[in-house]
């Protein structure tokens, strides 16, 4: 999990440093512009579509969390993180977890729409606590982990002053731990490494406030 964690790190400030050299910092035009918040429904179709299925993946409500720094009217650094969180018997998940670092630029500016695109990484897992009773520590853990390139294109539709629907789509590609029930060790499920792509999140749904 420690190396992980620090390749996750790497992979961030790889991708920060890669952007800086590319273009420096430039002053806000707005103020008012300058940064922005997101906070959305991150996987509507899969929700939607469980409703009408006997299966229970991905049944529940995802979260997204998005901050956005302008560097000017064209780029800008995003920070996204979404997530599905349910308490079930004293335990609680945080399912789907995905944290990335991405720049974007973008593409087509007009007076009630914005539309951009960019590129960054990301790392992923689940995420649980469980309280085992009273008087005893809390257990926390995590599995699933997951690492990779992320790309995005996003729709900002101007609804009010300062506020706008964000229509998000994901596209991620990289290395994804699962467990092969096929191959055991000791009664346990061999861990396995594979090249996935991660699209729970394929479409998004948020409000976007300009701060």
């Amino acid at each position: 999990m420690n190396k992980l964690f620090f390749l996750f790190i790497f992979l961030l400030f790889s991708t920060l440093e890669h952007y800086c050299l590319e273009q420096k910092f430039k002053p806000k035009i707005d103020s008012n512009s300058f940064h922005s918040v997101s906070l959305g429904w991150s996987n509507p179709i899969s929700r939607i579509s469980s409703l009408f299925s006997s299966s229970k993946s991905d049944s529940t409500f995802g979260v997204l969390l998005d901050y956005q720094l302008n560097l000017d009217n064209r780029s800008f650094y995003r920070v996204h993180s979404k997530f599905s969180p349910s308490l079930t018997n004293n335990k609680f998940k945080m399912e789907n977890l995905l944290i990335s670092l991405t720049k974007g630029k973008v593409l087509i500016l007009k007076k009630k729409l914005v539309i951009s695109n960019g590129i960054g990484s990301y790392f992923k897992c689940n995420f649980y606590r469980a309280k085992q009773g009273q008087g005893i520590p809390a257990i926390w853990s995590s599995d699933y982990y997951g690492f990779g390139m992320e790309y995005f294109m996003m729709m900002d539709y101007l609804l009010s002053k300062n506020f706008y629907l964000n229509i998000l789509i994901n596209l991620n590609l990289g290395f994804h731990q699962d467990y092969d029930t096929s191959i055991s060790n000791n009664n346990t499920s061999q861990e396995v490494w594979s090249l996935q792509t991660e699209n729970r999140q394929l479409i998004s749904l948020s409000l976007k406030k300009l701060l």
